[in-house]
């Protein structure tokens, strides 16, 4: 169930300025989010943007004032798409309080309940795409499986410089993350000797507006209106949490993200970076999430048959020849670096990459289903 905040009080009425005229404050499995919703044109497809760590959504829409056109919003308008961006509870100013403790199920659960009450809402039959930036690709396997089994499975889930789940990904210092008074990540706090990340991220940005030749976002912009501090624990890494001193192993970490769940992951198609200032998604990405995609195809497809040696040999082979060609089959590139997808050529190079991949996922399985079938 979805239902809107109610606003009685002054504090309320505070929290509520702080949102744009676009969002509303939602409700989704006892969690709150800020939700920004366009509906697609007709039947089309809708693309359920999760964002990274440190941030909001806002990422997806842009700010009052942008240029609409460096933003994927303004894209997929173009094409047709819809677009829900939910932003996971932070210490942004329009939530009343911050939950430090929030998991990666969690987050999924909220995502789920939240987006099946907008997709209620459209004509049938209700597609929807999910698509993932950097941390969020932690959560891409919580929010697929929650709405297959509320009866709109997602064609596929699209990483955008997204981290699969697989420990060990995501740079974690040693002794614990830096977090805030209230226990949420702080990537503007640094530690003795390393900048920020933070600094790193607005750093990132000015590249973005340099190659577009204009500024997208001003960094005090991006500093108030985008940059939020994060639950920690949606980092999905086995690390020191230091405000309960004690770490998290792997074995909870893989538990939580159901890593080795194969066939419980969702086809995955990629949209990777090329500048070296994002140097791990620009040359690991295709490969990482094409080892998951290969093993969820095998578990659900070709595990199960009887007989793999009565397949006729041209199928036999075409289907090795698909396999192989999975990685590169299923995944697309944009010049630029973790923002790849900010700025105009970024935005609208994403939104075509998307649109193509989302009809390669589903390609892929009709393809696999009819070279298995008796």
């Amino acid at each position: 169930m979805v239902r809107s905040r109610p606003t009685p009080s002054d504090a309320d009425s505070r929290s509520a300025a702080a949102l744009f005229a676009n969002e509303r404050l939602l409700d989704g499995a006892s969690f709150p989010a800020i939700v920004f919703w366009r509906p697609p044109a007709g039947t089309n497809p809708t693309v359920v943007f999760l964002p990274g760590g440190g941030h909001l959504a806002r990422v997806a829409y842009g700010h009052p004032g942008a240029n609409p056109r460096d933003f994927v919003d303004f894209w997929l308008r173009e094409a047709g798409w819809g677009l829900l961006a939910i932003s996971y509870p932070s210490d942004h100013p329009a939530f009343s309080r911050v939950y430090p403790d929030m998991t990666v199920r969690d987050w999924g659960a909220s995502v789920t309940a939240i987006t099946r009450g907008f997709l209620a809402t459209c004509p049938a039959p209700r597609q929807v795409v999910v698509a993932g930036w950097s941390m969020a690709g932690r959560v891409a396997r919580s929010v697929c499986q929650g709405l297959a089994r509320g009866g709109v499975p997602p064609i596929g889930f699209i990483s955008l410089a997204a981290s699969a789940p697989f420990p060990g990904l995501v740079p974690a210092f040693e002794t614990g993350e830096p977090v805030t008074e209230a226990g949420l990540w702080n990537p503007s706090a640094g530690e003795p000797g390393l900048p920020p990340r933070d600094s790193n991220w607005c750093a990132e940005l000015a590249a973005q507006s340099a190659d577009n030749h204009r500024v997208v976002i001003p960094e005090h912009v991006y500093r108030r209106d985008y940059r939020a501090n994060t639950p920690l624990l949606l980092r999905g890494e086995p690390q020191f949490l230091r405000r309960r001193g004690a770490a998290l192993s792997i074995a909870e970490v893989t538990q939580e993200l159901g890593t080795f769940d194969f066939a419980s992951h969702p086809l995955t198609g990629v949209i990777a970076p090329t500048w070296p200032s994002d140097a791990r998604h620009a040359l690991t990405d295709s490969l990482t999430w094409g080892f998951l995609n290969a093993q969820q195809l095998f578990e659900r497809y070709v595990k199960g048959c009887r007989d793999l040696s009565a397949i006729p040999p041209e199928r036999w082979e075409r289907l090795r020849s698909l396999m192989l060609d999975l990685p590169r089959r299923l995944t697309r590139t944009v010049s630029g670096g973790h923002f790849f997808f900010v700025g105009a050529r970024g935005a609208e190079a994403t939104v075509r990459h998307l649109v193509d991949v989302a009809d390669d996922i589903a390609s892929v399985q009709a393809e696999i289903s009819a070279l298995l079938a008796d």
